[in-house]
């Protein structure tokens, strides 16, 4: 427990001063007790501290009394008790007026009051409280330090924390996810809303509410400890206070004991966590490598990572933009250690979390996502590939390949590599956007990639479509667009019109205009070439982006 000018108020030889002004700031803690001896006192006291005085040393200095009371609130001094009579008559008005502004206590001591018997009985209170929190900061060691010893997990560790400071507690990763909490979860909703919030977000530097059920608790009602284990922080010990109570001495003390166990944990943890990823890597690796010849026994060795790996699968190869080695895997680990990435594949395919990997591997993320086939499979990828993006946006530009399904062992390494073509093909956009495709859509760019002199592909697309393309940036016209929608729609003039939502005959002069710049649409083999042409335009100009 901490002593406030309050609590001095309270006590035995305190009884007859008068509280004259600065009521506002009666729970300022007291944490050491000054006498003024010199007019610049302000320089040798510090916060927290309690002034008893005569004014013996300003009696006769207007200015300098006229200009105590604004130094003693900016050195935050708990408060100032006055004996007039002997130096002053009268405790002067321009010094309880500014002690009112300032919420500074201001007391009136008697005419008979000894300073050195007040002095002795809060200094005794102080050392008492003191000696008190020193016992308990003990007994609360001790306890936390055999759940330690006892192999107590980060579960238990909370629940303890939150009994002995008689508070629901909540641990937060530093993505500000609930990791664990004292609050029984199958009992009660839990809500954080966060105001501002990014990857990269302090705690401290945002405004954010935590709802529980009915009840909303704002950053002034609660107590927030980062976890740290040397310059690594793992996230916050949050502690829900009483609406209108601030934090109590022993509840800091034990949080500050606590915070450093709990990072002793993650850290512990970590390490865990790390040697799991390195045998998962060697497994992966040795799975592409046709290290393992039955498909049964890979199923069932990934059951040892908690991976319900079965077929058929999907592969989604999550690349960033960032070119520095150190900052790329720093952010990989960051995206990993969320926990967001099977989260989102879990919620949006609505299959088991389990069913979804991800390792680090070759550079980039690699995450196996075992499916029950259903007709929406593709939209459905394509949707948590946005949310996955969205999600780390702040971070880095992320490139997602999604590879087509595998139906068993034998086509993992050759699918796995089919779908790192995507990269291959975009990794010019990837520097100014993040994108999500299909490996299956690639098409005839898988061809296109392996052309060594892409001055003949530009030369092809000169011969098919050039008046085309001249004619479309000469005019500002769209006859490119509407030779997209006619080869798609294969050469039927109504339905290109329902797809491009434009008039019939509007469509038909289009056409004419295509056919007067080379485009004959009643000769089929020279419209394949063009469709083709059509391909590796679009090929061309993605490997000019950025």
């Amino acid at each position: 427990m901490y002593i406030t000018v309050k609590d001095v108020l309270e006590m035995e030889r305190f009884k007859q001063v008068e509280l004259i002004a600065g009521s506002k700031g009666l729970e300022r803690r007291v944490e050491n007790v000054y006498f003024m001896e010199v007019p610049d006192i302000d320089a040798y006291i510090d916060a927290n501290g309690l002034l008893l005085t005569t004014l013996y040393p300003i009696a006769d200095d207007e200015t300098q009394i006229n200009s105590l009371i604004p130094r003693l609130a900016k050195q935050k001094l708990a408060g100032i008790a006055i004996k007039p009579g002997r130096y002053i008559e009268a405790i002067p008005k321009s010094m309880i007026k500014q002690a009112e502004e300032f919420s500074l206590p201001l007391m009136k001591l008697p005419d008979d009051a000894n300073l050195s018997n007040l002095t002795n009985q809060i200094l005794s209170e102080l050392l008492g409280s003191r000696t008190s929190v020193l016992e308990f900061r003990d007994r609360l060691h001790q306890k936390l330090l055999n759940l330690l010893l006892e192999g107590a997990d980060l579960s238990e560790f909370v629940y303890s924390i939150a009994n002995i400071i008689e508070a629901p507690v909540i641990i937060l990763d530093n993505s500000l996810t609930c990791i664990v909490t004292s609050i029984d979860q199958n009992e009660n909703n839990i809500d954080f809303n966060y105001a501002n919030h990014s990857t990269d977000s302090s705690l401290f530097k945002m405004n954010f509410t935590v709802q529980v059920n009915d009840v909303t608790y704002k950053k002034d009602d609660l107590f927030i400890q980062p976890i740290f284990a040397g310059e690594n922080k793992f996230g916050y010990l949050l502690v829900l206070l009483n609406k209108g109570k601030g934090a109590t001495e022993n509840l800091i003390v034990a949080v500050e004991q606590a915070s450093f166990l709990v990072a002793f944990l993650f850290q512990t943890e970590k390490a865990l966590l790390q040697k799991e990823r390195n045998y998962l890597y060697s497994f992966i690796r040795d799975i592409f490598n046709n290290h393992y010849t039955s498909q049964t026994e890979v199923i069932e060795k990934a059951k040892v990572f908690k991976w319900a790996f079965y077929f058929p699968t999907v592969i989604l190869s999550i690349k960033s933009n960032i070119t520095d080695s150190a900052k790329k895997l720093s952010i990989y680990y960051r995206m990993l250690d969320s926990g967001l990435i099977e989260r989102i594949l879990s919620e949006v395919l609505d299959t088991p979390i389990g069913n979804c990997q991800v390792v680090y591997y070759n550079d980039s993320l690699v995450c196996f996502i075992s499916i029950v086939f259903e007709q929406r499979l593709k939209q459905k990828l394509k949707r948590a590939s946005d949310l996955i993006i969205s999600n780390f946006k702040e971070l880095c530009y992320i490139g997602i390949s999604i590879s087509e399904t595998i139906y068993n062992m034998k086509q993992l390494k050759e699918v796995y590599e089919n779908s790192l073509l995507v990269f291959d093909i975009y990794k010019r956009k990837l520097a100014g956007e993040s994108f999500v495709y299909f490996y299956e859509d690639m098409g005839l760019f898988r061809l296109f990639h392996y052309v060594q002199d892409k001055d003949v592909l530009e030369a092809f697309v000169t011969e098919k479509l050039g008046k085309v393309i001249t004619y479309d940036k000469q005019k500002n016209g769209n006859l490119l667009e509407t030779l997209k929608y006619y080869i798609k729609n294969n050469y039927n003039l109504q339905k290109t019109a329902d797809d491009m939502y434009i008039h019939y005959n509007t469509l038909r002069y289009r056409i004419n205009k295509l056919k007067e710049l080379g485009i004959e649409g009643e000769d089929g083999l020279e419209m394949m070439q063009v469709a083709v042409a059509f391909q590796l335009y679009l090929y061309l100009k993605s490997q000019k982006s950025r």
